[in-house]
């Protein structure tokens, strides 16, 4: 009797294992976007972030997101996220300081968090809020370890916005960022995204990016659909067509395939946009 109850049960571990290795084997696909939400300004006028914020929440809505990373976002426009995107679990970093942070964002439903972290971009990339280099503003990176709840597909997630005036504080924060992932890159698939204030023309940014420490892969270029325009800084619609730029990227490491990739030219609604960068999506199946 004992021996029988002894292989059954060596039949149900087996089994179980079997459903574990095919559950985590299976390909999840995503929808992710990178969306740099614009701070709360005043002379933004009626773009102030009051009136833009349900134009945010529709949109996420209406593209049917799983995942998204957003850069300026400061606390009030977190709070009102937290309420408007209830759907959603945010990954950001401890923010004592009140300054503009660049949460990750996912679907509860579809995917739970197994690790977290935050890193600073700077010459103290362990300790909060120093300005690297010839920066303006503290940089970092916030990153997320998610699993799939369907496939048990397990992959990384990484948001960063870099610096807007110093040319050295984006191209050491990209090296920076690139060394400090290495680890997380042998181990999950990596999507990286966020605001780089550089442009694809910027190789001192953009190649590190690819190519340092391990490689990535620009979504633009790797879609086998694309749409929409080709850049995402408008100003609110005010930057002239030959002065704008694609400075919003999606990244993705050698294990993710790109089904689509998009950045919906903008729209006004009675002279109020979604935000001054259009959104930056991709559909991506991770293998």
């Amino acid at each position: 009797m004992k021996n029988k109850l002894f292989i059954v049960s060596l039949l149900l571990v087996s089994l179980l294992l079997c459903c574990v290795d095919s559950a985590s084997s299976q390909q999840a696909e995503l929808t992710v976007a990178t969306i740099n939400i614009r701070v709360d300004s005043k002379k933004d006028s009626l773009n102030r972030w009051e009136q833009r914020k349900q134009l945010l929440f529709d949109f996420v809505r209406q593209q049917d997101l799983d995942v998204i990373g957003l850069q300026e976002v400061y606390p009030r426009a977190m709070k009102d996220i937290h309420k408007g995107l209830s759907g959603y679990a945010i990954v950001r970093r401890e923010n004592k300081e009140k300054r503009a942070d660049a949460p990750i964002l996912y679907r509860r439903s579809a995917y739970k968090k197994i690790a977290q972290g935050t890193f600073w971009l700077s010459e103290f990339p362990d300790s909060a809020g120093f300005i690297g280099w010839d920066g303006r503003h503290p940089r970092f990176v916030n990153w997320v370890v998610l699993s799939s709840r369907a496939t048990g597909k397990e992959f990384c997630v990484v948001n960063t916005h870099l610096d807007n005036a110093g040319q050295q504080a984006r191209e050491k924060g990209i090296k920076l960022l690139k060394e400090r992932l290495a680890l997380l890159a042998t181990q999950y698939p990596i999507i990286l995204m966020g605001d780089m204030n550089s442009s694809e023309a910027d190789s001192a940014v953009y190649q590190p990016a690819l190519h340092n420490t391990f490689e990535l892969y620009d979504t633009y270029n790797m879609a086998k659909q694309r749409e929409g325009v080709d850049y995402s800084f408008h100003g609110f619609g005010k930057r002239a067509m030959d002065k704008r730029k694609r400075v919003d990227f999606i990244f993705v490491s050698d294990s993710i395939d790109v089904n689509t990739f998009n950045i919906p030219q903008e729209t006004e609604l009675q002279g109020i946009y979604l935000s001054d960068h259009c959104p930056v999506i991709s559909n991506i199946t991770i293998r």
